[in-house]
């Protein structure tokens, strides 16, 4: 090799060097993802049974693995239709969920707000896919009902930015690592 290919060689070296041996991961943005859904007539109103997916963005998988409990809501609405005018919110409910790491035996516990009710999961994915289940919930009580009316029902689901503590709750208002958007999701109701 000549002093010319030597120096090539050098400098390559040197260039390598700044060049990372490994991209970073593009950061997926969380989500709430409606997978399965389902209403049926029960014995006194209507019922839900719905699953959806819950996916986290590094922020507060970051956080949950920390320590800091998440609080999911499912929001629940039932319509009734309008052709001329807007349509009319006639019952309005949350599911609330909160997913905790318990750091001793390193398992995830998935408490429902509204009743209490609580289990742990030894997966992180287990654990928000039943803070993501809705099982023989009411949605439409037959008496709310009038005849000639139409209904739908719709379902989005948000991570609870206020309910984290005040340090990381600042974190999340201003990070897109936080960033978890989910739409309405809306279907009629058949008589």
């Amino acid at each position: 090799m000549n002093h010319g290919q030597l120096l090539m060689m050098a400098l390559l070296a040197v260039v390598l060097l700044f060049i990372p041996m490994r991209l970073p991961a593009v950061d997926k943005s969380g989500a709430f993802k409606v997978a399965e859904i389902r209403t049926e007539k029960g014995d006194e109103s209507y019922l839900l049974d719905a699953r959806i997916e819950i996916s986290l963005s590094s922020g507060p998988k970051e956080a949950l693995e920390n320590g800091v409990p998440l609080v999911f809501e499912l929001q629940i609405q039932t319509l009734e239709k309008h052709v001329w005018l807007w349509d009319i919110v006639v019952a309005e409910y949350k599911q609330v969920r909160q997913v905790q790491l318990h750091a001793l035996s390193r398992s995830y516990l998935v408490k429902d707000l509204g009743t209490g009710a609580q289990r742990s999961y030894i997966k992180l994915d287990d654990a928000l896919q039943a803070a993501g289940y809705v099982h023989n919930f009411p949605v439409l009580d037959y008496g709310l009902m009038q005849e000639d009316q139409s209904y739908s029902v719709r379902l989005r689901g948000n991570l609870d930015i206020e309910a984290l503590p005040t340090p990381v709750r600042l974190l999340a208002y201003v990070s897109s690592a936080w960033d978890m958007d989910s739409e309405w999701y809306q279907w009629q109701l058949a008589r």
